[in-house]
């Protein structure tokens, strides 16, 4: 009798064994941060890449995720500070940024595998949406003798920081007027963050800061403010010579009085400034973020007013690269047509 206890006994331990590891089993990378949250009880994580505090990337990314966090069911949204887009784009290679701001050059030239990511294609993130317009500011004192681009030769100049898309506008555009200033060759370049650039262009330091940004942007204003300041055009030749090398950059105008000082209005080039995500995210959650962006987009306007501005048909505008299965979903849901070059092959 004690003998059949005792094999019933072990019996039972054996089977409770095995399910216990069969439990253990099935969970495991369940605590994968990006995990799908169609599942009950599942929160997604994502880290989203701006750029530095002075910007609208990094106002309008906290504005996006606390937003997300309030409206999106099952997802816990944080944001990081950063260089700008080229950095994040290594971040998300890395997977270390799940949803981030880019430049569509900066985005077009990392998948192609162009330009500084010149036989290193970055395929792990698909595009969101185009968000606005990155207006190129070349920012002078108006005493300073500098007219144009070109007389920049030899001079002081802030182009923005290592490893953002800013720094890497700066670098295309002067190129176009005979200017290489890396390693100091035509210019001698201070590579800080706009706050830093705003704060030495109105201590003196510097014969020129460079801002690429919205309009209106804080650090322009602050230079322009509290100093007799203009802003360099990019025009004529110079402005088709860059175009034509560089498609991603669009002729605009900074119109008259966005800036103190400033009465007429001033041509320049732009770029789109998109929204990507990283391929792991699943459509269902990238459907439900840019549903509640534009939803939401007049709360989001409480940190930058051309949030407001955001439509569903502008959505695809100067998309360099594939878009996000649940970016296909959302755009052609609402009326949009989606290319063929923008779907995943």
């Amino acid at each position: 009798m004690n003998k059949k206890l005792l094999a019933i006994i072990l019996s039972l331990s054996l089977v409770l064994l095995g399910a216990l590891g069969c439990s253990s089993s099935s969970g495991e990378g369940s605590d994968n941060e990006n995990t799908d949250s169609s599942s009950p009880g599942k929160k997604t994580y994502v880290n989203i890449s701006t750029a530095t505090t002075a910007g609208i990337y990094y106002a309008l990314g906290n504005a996006i995720a606390n937003m997300w966090n309030e409206k999106v069911d099952g997802l816990q949204a944080s944001v990081q500070s950063t260089a700008g887009s080229t950095q994040n784009v290594e971040l998300l290679t890395r997977n270390e940024s799940q949803v981030a701001f880019l430049q569509n050059g900066v985005a077009g030239d990392a998948w192609n595998g162009k330009n500084v990511f010149e036989g290193n294609p970055k395929n792990d993130f698909y595009g969101m949406a185009y968000l606005y317009p990155n207006y190129c500011y070349f920012v002078v004192p108006v005493n300073s003798g500098i007219n144009e681009l070109a007389d920049l030769k030899g001079k002081n100049i802030i182009p923005g920081p290592v490893g953002s898309g800013t720094e890497l506008n700066a670098r295309e555009i002067l190129s176009i007027v005979g200017i290489d200033y890396q390693n100091n060759k035509d210019a001698k370049a201070n590579y800080v963050s706009n706050s830093e650039a705003a704060e030495k262009f109105t201590d003196r330091q510097t014969d020129m800061a460079f801002i690429a940004g919205g309009i209106p942007h804080a650090s322009v204003t602050e230079m322009t403010t509290r100093v007799e300041a203009k802003i360099l055009p990019v025009d004529g030749d110079v402005r088709e010579k860059l175009i034509e090398k560089y498609p991603a950059y669009i002729p605009v105008e900074v119109p008259a009085n966005s800036y103190k000082g400033q009465s007429e209005p001033v041509q320049t080039v732009a770029v789109g400034n998109i929204l990507v995500a990283h391929k792991d995210l699943s459509e269902d959650m990238v459907y439900k973020m840019l549903e509640s962006i534009y939803a939401n987009k007049d709360a989001l306007a409480n940190s930058y007013k051309g949030a407001a501005d955001f439509k569903i048909e502008e959505g695809l505008n100067g998309m360099t690269l594939p878009l996000h299965p649940g970016a296909v979903k959302f755009f052609e849901d609402n009326g949009v047509t989606v290319p063929d070059n923008l779907k995943l092959q």
